[in-house]
């Protein structure tokens, strides 16, 4: 009990200890921002390296899936010599070219060459320079075989009733003889599972004639064909107008998908390299840019080689040099780059 009058005595910290305590929770501040930062930086480091190995797959699988399927026209290339029939108003327009299953340009600095079809010009998203274009004419899907022979050269094509022909499409009949390209012009082949071409009828491209050649049969197979164009364009994702993207246009389209698409953002680069078959043995025997073919059934393999960049800045702690189409470049910003290549054979080219 304290005597009477007497307060006890208060206690507390000096100077000297209230220094040491904010001196120790500044040190531990310090220490957890710094592991907080570097965890961050590590996180969005191994977020854009996902991101970008992801855009690099999903880039090569898609464009060589196409090629791999360029120009082909069934068991038609086991030997024969017989060309295709096309029987489209205009069998040799850029959409509709399907005896050239590849085919791509190269902007000079001035122009592109070879120069673009209004189709690719006219676009919302056009193919922006510097960048190339590629182009492979295919055919969609496992197709249809067919139930019975063809009466005569012009008669319809009776295949098991789908609704995935509609009237419009664009078709090939094939069998290991030869093939021909030709319109559906009835009203709904699919569903009735009799595909007309009538040349009397007025369709877009329409066809010139009714008669495919020849009678094909029971052993054909009718596929449906499409034209698919990939080139760079400014991105519309990101809305920053200098960063670009790979797009593709594809005509005609069967799934309902607006056209053209942006499928990879991210893409600075695009090349296109061809290998020609000169001497017909259907190896390449040497390699050029689109300006310098004069004959793209000669066109055996294509090489690509696209540069991806990730979409934010200040990823790398310093400017990052990288070599595309043999050229090094030192970048002046701190963003992730990487280069995919893919070599492709074009299994149904025909000479």
């Amino acid at each position: 009990m304290n005597p009477a009058g007497r307060l006890p005595r208060a206690r507390g910290l000096t100077l000297v200890e209230l220094m040491v305590t904010m001196a120790l929770g500044l040190f531990l501040v310090g220490v957890m921002g710094t592991i907080f930062l570097g965890s961050k930086g590590t996180f969005q480091s191994q977020n854009q390296v996902a991101r970008l190995q992801e855009s690099a797959r999903f880039s090569v699988d898609t464009i060589s899936a196409d090629l791999r399927m360029a120009g082909f026209q069934g068991c038609r290339g086991l030997g024969t010599t017989t060309p295709m029939v096309n029987t489209l108003n205009t069998p040799t327009a850029f959409r509709y070219n399907f005896a050239q299953g590849v085919w791509a340009s190269r902007h000079n600095g001035s122009a592109w060459v070879p120069a673009l079809d209004s189709t690719l010009t006219s676009l919302t998203a056009a193919p922006a320079s510097p960048g190339d274009v590629l182009t492979v004419r295919r055919a969609v899907g496992t197709g249809w075989s067919l139930t019975a022979e063809m009466a005569s050269a012009t008669s319809a094509l009776n295949v098991t009733p789908t609704g995935q022909i509609t009237a419009g499409n664009l078709l090939m009949v094939s069998d290991c003889s030869g093939s021909a390209v030709f319109q559906a012009t009835n009203a709904s082949p699919g569903v009735g599972g009799s595909i007309a071409h009538s040349a009397s009828v007025t369709a877009t491209p329409g066809v010139s004639t009714s008669s495919l050649g020849r009678a094909f049969l029971q052993d054909a197979v009718v596929y449906r064909l499409t034209t698919v164009t990939y080139y760079l364009a400014p991105s519309q994702r990101t809305g920053k107008t200098s960063q670009r993207a790979l797009w593709s246009f594809t005509s005609p389209v069967y799934d309902g998908t607006t056209q053209p698409q942006e499928l990879v953002t991210g893409v600075e680069g695009f090349r296109v390299t061809l290998g020609l078959d000169s001497n017909g043995d259907g190896a390449a025997d040497a390699y050029a840019a689109p300006a310098d073919v004069t004959d793209w059934s000669q066109v055996v393999t294509v090489q690509t080689q696209l540069l991806l960049a990730s979409t934010e800045d200040g990823i790398t702690s310093s400017f990052q040099p990288y070599t595309f189409d043999g050229t090094t470049v030192t970048p002046t910003d701190r963003r992730l780059r990487t280069v995919v290549s893919l070599t492709a054979q074009v299994r149904n080219a025909l000479r």
